[in-house]
């Protein structure tokens, strides 16, 4: 039996999408598999649908503590349980989980993948029970049959720390096309840019980004900007909010808060184009962004930085608009461009939609990826 390992399933998230991305993908191909998510998120949210192939064990459903601390105890027991579960011949397939994945590695028998869409300082936080450290986790690396990453920065990283370069594996950061299948942009809407994720400074740069607006808005008065996402309870959301009212953005730039996952894709295609101004740092440069996809599957234009893997697959002016990061300046100059000439931008919004199809389709990566595990 192949098992796929999570520790909670979480509507809208990074980790979710690329999740169901892979799963959607492997049931239409008709792969047989077990899902197995160990913790509820706080709504003890499901998936919503039936896959044909795939079975989904909740395994909380059968023992559940609603406290801080003290749901983690049968965390711990499910963790265990699970373990002694595993027989020869079976694999499991470890995605997060860095507090107890070692739990999972070195069974006789059982092969165990694992998949690293970040480099380790960012994704080897605190998580439900326990740091792990780097030196951790680089042994239990080592010992896997396989290890999936994002970029080729990541994949680079591994290999200087000793983990065998042949099982390492590219597995591109994937979309669910279907998501935009049949959408229509709809007319009777007001004009707008838009960001569409976490509303965060430090990952995709949305201080940044509202400088840069700010500069667009002198320029083209009407156009508004759209940040859609949830909004941290943060100091960092207290500086945008301030941010936007010291620029004189108030009614123009609307903060939507999350919304539901099946509204996104709409959104996205009535924007003039969608923009993410990354800045360039450690998780920008090893891992990528899952809503780029999104972004392109919309075939509007989409304003990007240069940063981490991103021009591999994208070039300027021809399937996106590239600018250097950590300047708003050059970022605004970008939105500009596109919005006063539309028939280009037409243009590189179709050509950035067919690299999405092509390079980040859900399909061919999860093939790629069972074909590994299988292999």
């Amino acid at each position: 039996m192949v098992y796929f390992l999570y520790t909670n399933y979480t509507p809208n998230s990074a980790e979710t999408n690329r999740a169901l991305s892979y799963l959607k993908s492997l049931d239409k191909a008709g792969k047989k598999l077990e899902v197995i998510f160990f913790l509820p998120d706080k709504y003890g949210s499901k998936i919503s649908f039936q896959f044909t192939n795939i079975k989904v064990t909740y395994l909380w459903e059968r023992f559940n503590i609603k406290h801080r601390i003290l749901k983690y105890i049968p965390y711990i027991i499910n963790i265990l349980l699970f373990r002694l579960r595993l027989k020869r011949g079976d694999t499991v397939y470890i995605y997060g989980m860095n507090d107890v994945k070692r739990f999972f590695v070195g069974i006789n028998g059982v092969k165990s993948f694992y998949e690293c869409t970040e480099h380790p300082e960012v994704s080897l936080m605190p998580d439900k029970l326990r740091r792990c450290s780097l030196n951790e986790h680089i042994k239990t690396c080592k010992r896997l049959n396989g290890l999936f990453v994002i970029s080729t920065a990541l994949k680079d990283y591994y290999i200087k720390k000793g983990v065998a370069s042949d099982r390492i594996h590219i597995i591109n950061m994937t979309v669910d096309t279907s998501r935009f299948d049949g959408l229509l942009k709809n007319k009777n809407k007001e004009e707008y840019i838009a960001y569409c994720g976490k509303v965060s400074n430090n990952k995709d740069g949305v201080d940044q980004l509202i400088h840069a607006f700010s500069i667009v808005h002198k320029i083209i008065p009407d156009i508004k900007l759209y940040i859609v996402g949830a909004i941290p309870a943060n100091l960092s959301n207290e500086h945008n909010i301030k941010l936007i009212q010291d620029l004189n953005l108030s009614e123009y730039v609307v903060l939507t808060g999350m919304l539901p996952a099946d509204e996104i894709p709409q959104i996205m295609v009535d924007a003039e184009m969608l923009v993410l101004d990354r800045p360039d740092n450690l998780q920008a440069r090893f891992g990528f962004p899952t809503k780029l996809g999104e972004y392109l599957l919309s075939a509007n234009p989409v304003v990007v930085t240069g940063v981490g893997d991103i021009p591999l697959f994208l070039q300027d002016k021809d399937s996106a608009l590239i600018s250097p990061p950590n300047n708003p300046q050059a970022f605004a100059e970008k939105i500009v461009w596109a919005l006063q000439n539309p028939d280009e931008s037409k243009r590189i919004g179709y050509n950035g939609c067919k690299v999405a199809r092509i390079h980040f389709n859900s399909d061919v990566e999860a093939k790629k990826l069972m074909t590994i595990i299988e292999s």
